[in-house]
This record gives C-alpha cells, sequence and structure tokens, in this order.
C-alpha cells in the first residue's frame, strides 16, 4: 500500500439416547413424561446466520423444540411449538453455538421428555470469498479497479486490490457483532496488520440470493483522520462522517463460494 492510500481511511480496503427427564413447560406443574415417545435421532439439517433448521424421530404431529446457547439449562432458554418436521428455528444470532431439544406432545395434555442435545452454530454470514462488482466511487478515485476479500471463520481475512494491474494484499483480523438490526446491518471492526497497523470499523449486510450480494462501508480509525468517523449501524449506508460522503463509500460485492 502506498503512503497515500495507507493515510486513507477505508478497510485498509479493506443423538440418539433417550433422557427421560420429564421436562416440560415452565408453566407445566407436572413433572411427569407422558406416555408417548421421546423424539430420538434429532440431527441438523441447515445452519443459517440467524436460523437452524432440525428434524428428528418420532411419533405424533406437535412438539415442542427448546433451544438455547449451547450448555444452557431446559426451562432457562427459549421453547416453541412445532408442527413441522424438519422444523426452522428463527431469529438466533449468528455465529453462535446453540443446543436444541426436542419433546413429543402427547394426547391428552402430557407430554415425553426432552431429547438429547443436537448442537449447532450458526455462521458469521461475513465468512466467505467475495469479490468486489462496485468497488465505490471514493476507492475508484484512487485508481482502484478491483477488490477480492476473504473472510475466514478464524476471523481472519485477506483483501487483495488491484490498481492499474499493480496488486496490494492487506492481512489482519476482524471482529462482528452477532446479531443485526432490523435492516440485517452488522458492526464489524477490522485491525489490519500487514502492510501496516491500522484500526477500521463500520458496517455491513448481506442479502441472500444465488449469490449472495454484500453491502460493506468502513472507515479508518486509529490512527484516526481529522474530521472522519465511520458509519454506524443506526445511521445506516451512507453515514459515513455523518452522511458527508453519501453512498461514495460503499462497496459492494458478490459471493465467490
Amino acid at each position: 500500500m502506498t503512503m497515500k492510500m495507507s493515510k486513507f481511511f477505508f478497510l485498509g480496503l479493506l443423538s440418539l439416547g433417550l433422557v427421560f427427564t420429564g421436562c416440560n413447560d415452565d408453566d407445566d406443574d407436572d413433572d411427569t413424561p407422558g406416555t408417548c415417545a421421546t423424539p430420538s435421532d434429532v440431527i441438523v439439517d441447515d445452519s443459517e446466520s440467524t436460523s437452524v433448521t432440525i428434524s428428528w424421530t418420532s411419533t405424533g404431529n406437535n412438539w415442542t423444540v427448546a433451544y438455547g446457547e449451547q450448555g444452557f439449562a431446559i426451562g432457562s432458554g427459549t421453547q416453541v411449538e412445532a408442527t413441522t418436521n424438519p422444523f426452522t428455528v428463527t431469529g438466533l444470532d449468528a455465529d453462535t453455538d446453540y443446543d436444541f431439544y426436542v419433546r413429543n406432545n402427547c394426547a391428552g395434555g402430557t407430554s415425553s421428555g426432552f431429547s438429547s442435545a443436537v448442537t449447532a452454530s450458526t455462521p458469521n454470514p461475513i465468512v466467505g470469498t467475495w469479490e468486489a462488482y462496485d468497488v465505490s466511487d471514493v476507492l475508484a478515485g484512487l485508481g482502484i479497479t478491483g477488490v477480492n476479500a476473504e473472510f475466514r471463520s478464524d476471523q481472519t481475512y485477506t483483501v487483495v486490490s488491484d490498481a492499474d494491474g499493480s496488486e496490494t494484499q492487506l492481512d489482519g483480523t476482524y471482529t462482528v457483532t452477532t446479531d443485526a438490526n432490523a435492516e440485517g446491518i452488522y458492526y464489524i471492526v477490522l485491525n489490519q496488520d500487514s502492510p501496516n497497523s491500522l484500526t477500521s470499523e463500520g458496517i455491513f449486510a448481506v442479502y441472500t440470493a444465488s449469490p449472495d450480494s454484500m453491502w460493506y462501508e468502513v472507515a479508518q480509525t486509529d490512527p484516526g483522520i481529522t474530521g472522519v468517523t465511520p458509519p454506524t449501524v443506526e445511521g445506516g449506508f451512507g453515514s459515513t462522517s455523518g452522511g458527508a460522503f453519501g453512498m461514495t463509500n460503499i462497496q459492494k460485492y458478490l459471493r465467490q463460494d
């Protein structure tokens, strides 16, 4: 990275097993399992950043799914009714490990015990390889014609930018909030360590499609740049320096894997 670019403020370019525990809903006073069979073979069918789909072996057509962060005690987590198998639990936090249990709701208002737990991890939505289809007006003004970024599950990243055929590679680590706002916008902090050290902060959102797309907007915060502040989740896209840059600092990517 040239001295001019390193001074700039963007990303640095950036179970099987039956457990007859008799656990019922928190509002149930009867802790004795009913006569219907406890579900078994609970498996994870799919895991997305904010949802997990599970299925199981069981009789009946009405179940209770209990879930919470890994290691939670039944009764302290969340319970939802399921009338389909498989069943998708939504509204989860990204990059989080969850335990799921399933109970069979028997006839006559009784229930089985809860199954053994199955654990699933919701992925961080930014993990993957991305190629910019719009590098942003700001970066284009610096002569940058292409950006490829790889965000790994171990929270390291590599960004390679192309300017007039000359490539620059940037490496570092990143952290992301585990929950997004209502618009799906996450807060991200990037600590670049090569070719020089700097910190950038900002926001991103991943839009599910084929392929996924991502909007990404960050600004350098350490060392700070006079008059420059990073975009915020509350402000949304275009909020770098309180909106002074409009939409010109937004990079747009397509997922490559």
